[in-house]
């Protein structure tokens, strides 16, 4: 049932009046959005006006697009946003991968990081809030999707630095970019004693080899 124009506002309009931007503006950015929308994270509703179909945002769904869209500064994947509010274990392994990235730094790409809000970031991502309902700090000063020129996400722009990335940051970028075997062999070359880092190494090795039995399972049953 089309609803009331005063129950919902366009997805641009919520993307102004949640980032003061003109989504028109940007074409990665609205591609992305239309894929949350398209694997179901947040609802749209439609309304004709002027005989052209317009989507709009119902108010209890604005907290989701907010949230996911600083999500996707993290992972270029939608279908892995949506995955960080539905799956419990999935945010509670990806939670600290983001740590690894964002604390203990000024900026990443040149994108300058607000401290404060990273820590408010992880706090909120590492506990059990519904993400439907509690709005996520944003810890970028700009929104990467807007700061970075062309076709690379955040992600991939970090991979582009291949002469200066650390085997620590290749492998948390690696497996955030979902690319879990250049993860695994990036964390094979880490020598270091941090535990933090040892932890999130681990994380992936086991992640590589469940990825490898079941591979090992699909090639047995052919």
């Amino acid at each position: 049932m089309p609803v009331k124009a005063n129950e919902g506002i366009t997805i641009a309009a919520a993307i102004k009046k949640l980032f003061s931007i003109k989504l028109s503006e940007h074409e990665g950015l609205r591609n992305k959005i239309s894929s949350l929308n398209r694997n179901g994270l947040f609802d749209c509703e439609g309304q004709l006006i002027v005989q052209r179909q317009s989507k709009r945002v119902l108010p209890d769904q604005i907290t989701t697009l907010y949230n996911a869209v600083i999500l996707m500064s993290l992972l270029p994947d939608p279908k892995k946003v949506k995955r960080v509010f539905e799956d419990k274990a999935f945010r509670h392994d990806i939670t600290p991968v983001f740590g690894a990235l964002l604390l203990e730094r000024r900026s990443i790409i040149d994108i300058a990081l607000l401290k404060p809000e990273v820590s408010k970031f992880l706090e909120v991502l590492s506990g059990t809030e519904n993400l439907r309902e509690i709005k996520l700090a944003n810890p970028f000063e700009t929104l990467p999707l807007l700061a970075l020129d062309g076709p690379l996400d955040l992600i991939q722009a970090i991979l582009a630095q291949n002469t200066s990335l650390s085997n620590g940051d290749a492998m948390m970028a690696h497996y955030l970019e979902g690319d879990i075997e250049a993860a695994w062999r990036s964390a094979q070359k880490i020598s270091t004693k941090d535990p933090r880092l040892l932890q999130y190494a681990h994380l992936i090795e086991r992640t590589y080899r469940e990825a490898q039995e079941f591979d090992d399972l699909l090639d047995f049953l052919q």
